[in-house]
């Protein structure tokens, strides 16, 4: 069971592609940086970014370990997710782990929101619930994306919350952990789409599974446990729709030297269900396909994939979740530029 729920305050920077979007929506451009505060006892969160236009899906986006919003936003997804919103149309928020961390599924882990036993679950139910009534965005297709820490954060959603509320879920480093590893209480009879994308030479979250362990740096002190390999993990996933009678094509392909393929389509409506893309010789990161190569300690960084534009397409091809609002025109990127914000 999970223990206490800490409130947060949002912020919300909304893209306005023109004058003419502002209008339609009924926006003032002042209002584009305004706070709001979620009535709460214990308000110990301190932002949720949000970007995107009105009536629109929500991604909620999980930073990693000792990140913050700020810090997976611009450095760590180089503002990926913000363009992509625009271009796609949907609202993309970026909450605040409890001091730096997420309560995910492992119990090995160590840091205060899992010793704590911080209530995650409520506090993502609460960011959809807030979206939903600020926005109007839907209650029951919320999609959810994560990077490390923040990814395992949402293998607990996905299988704690379930298809009732998430409707797709895109993991970026991380496996799951193994059966002695995690305190997770999955929903039974239930199966979500889900795309996990892994480098191949993370030295962090290994391919193969085993034994995470993060150095001695503050705040991350001691091992994540044993984990099972990214084929387990998105296997385990597939089985899920097995287990609900959902007959399953696997399709395997080597899209490129960069990337492969491990998907899995519904055989009644070919619809893409789960997916594995491994990035090739990438280490521990979200890349953005800007061709940086660089050999740090978690990994080395080719930068030859785009992962949240994967993740998106993904989302695009398997959930359903987006459509083409009528308030939508076609635009060029130039529009979308840091001073619409």
């Amino acid at each position: 069971m999970y223990g206490k729920m800490t409130g947060f305050t949002l912020q919300s920077s909304i893209i306005l592609g023109s004058d003419s979007d502002s209008q339609y929506l009924g926006l003032n451009l002042q209002e584009a940086d305004n706070h709001m505060t979620l009535p709460s006892k214990s308000m110990h969160r301190q932002r949720i970014w949000v970007l995107g236009l009105k009536s629109l899906p929500l991604l909620i986006a999980f930073h990693g370990s000792t990140e913050n919003p700020e810090i997976f936003r611009s450095r760590t997804t180089d503002f990926a997710y913000d363009q992509l919103a625009s271009q796609e149309g949907f609202i993309v928020a970026y909450p605040t782990g409890y001091k730096g961390n997420w309560n995910d599924s492992r119990r090995a882990v160590n840091y205060p929101a899992k010793v704590e036993n911080i209530d995650d679950i409520a506090f993502t139910k609460a960011i959809i619930d807030f979206a939903h009534k600020k926005w109007s965005t839907s209650l029951t297709k919320t999609l959810i994306a994560g990077y490390s820490n923040g990814g395992h954060m949402c293998y607990r959603l996905a299988l704690e919350l379930g298809s009732s509320l998430i409707s797709g879920v895109a993991i970026h480093c991380a496996n799951l952990p193994t059966l002695d590893n995690s305190d997770c209480i999955p929903i039974q009879s239930d199966a979500i789409p889900i795309c996990i994308i892994n480098g191949t030479a993370d030295p962090i979250n290994p391919w193969i599974g085993g034994i995470v362990s993060l150095g001695n740096q503050k705040g991350t002190v001691g091992g994540r446990g044993s984990h099972q390999s990214s084929i387990q993990s998105i296997d385990y996933f597939a089985n899920r729709y097995l287990e609900l009678g959902e007959e399953l094509e696997i399709e395997e392909i080597q899209k490129s030297e960069i990337m492969d393929l491990r998907q899995f389509r519904s055989m009644s409506d070919r619809k893409l269900k789960v997916q594995l893309i491994a990035m090739i010789g990438e280490g521990h990161y979200v890349p953005v396909a800007t061709g940086e190569k660089r050999a740090l300690i978690i990994g080395p960084r080719r930068g030859a994939v785009h992962a949240p534009r994967l993740a998106i397409e993904f989302f695009k091809e398997a959930t359903g979740v987006f459509y083409k609002s009528h308030c939508q025109r076609q635009r060029k990127d130039s529009d979308f530029s840091d001073a619409s914000l």
